[in-house]
């Protein structure tokens, strides 16, 4: 992916707006049980794996365990948003839903509409590919760019021989992604910021 989303905290497509009110309770069951977060995240993959996805990162406030499922003892967090980041014979997606109350219901969600995508297939009318076109991973926006310098976002400005390592970039970005998250306290226009020096950095300084 050509920002490198995180699988936690939530990383938000860019183009895509953010729901302010009108949340529903999900009606997605197993076994006449309501959906857990682990039902969910092994339906999103199974559909993508069906659709010929690849590269799946399901990004949440749902801290995950090496595996991909998520970490037990977690509560529900204020922000259920979530987004299933792959690859469609080459180009990016980002499938996001917050419609619903909680992570497992829109996790469901995602996995419900890549189910109905691949039903559209199957009747010939358009590829998958075409159909999820409207949830291609577009470019940032003109004027995306943080307003500050990045070191100073990072607060690498003190550390300028640091600046030139992407792993020291991707530590100073996790460590400040923990406070400037909204779900931690923070804003999401501190967010955008930290998540737009983090792209000025790799941009400038990857191999």
């Amino acid at each position: 992916m050509t920002d490198a989303p995180l699988a936690y905290p939530l990383a938000w497509p860019a183009h895509r707006p953010r729901r302010t009110s009108g949340w529903k309770n999900g009606k997605f069951t197993k076994r006449g049980q309501w959906v857990t977060n682990v039902d969910s995240i092994a339906r999103v993959k199974e559909e993508v794996r069906k659709l010929g996805g690849s590269n799946l990162l399901i990004s949440s406030n749902v801290a995950l365990r090496q595996d991909g499922f998520p970490r037990s003892g977690q509560g529900e967090p204020a922000d259920r948003g979530v987004c299933a980041y792959f690859s469609l014979k080459g180009e990016p997606m980002a499938v996001a839903c917050d419609r619903y109350t909680t992570v497992a219901d829109n996790l469901a969600a995602i996995a419900a509409h890549l189910d109905a995508t691949r039903a559209i297939e199957r009747h010939g009318v358009a590829s998958a590919s075409e159909t999820l076109q409207t949830f291609a991973l577009l470019a940032a926006p003109a004027g995306s760019a943080p307003t500050r310098p990045w070191r100073e976002v990072l607060s690498m400005s003190g550390h300028p021989m640091h600046g030139d390592d992407p792993a020291e970039v991707a530590r100073r970005y996790r460590v400040l992604a923990a406070e400037r998250h909204p779900d931690r306290g923070g804003s999401q226009e501190a967010m955008a910021e930290l998540n737009a020096a983090r792209d000025a950095a790799l941009k400038e300084i990857a191999p």
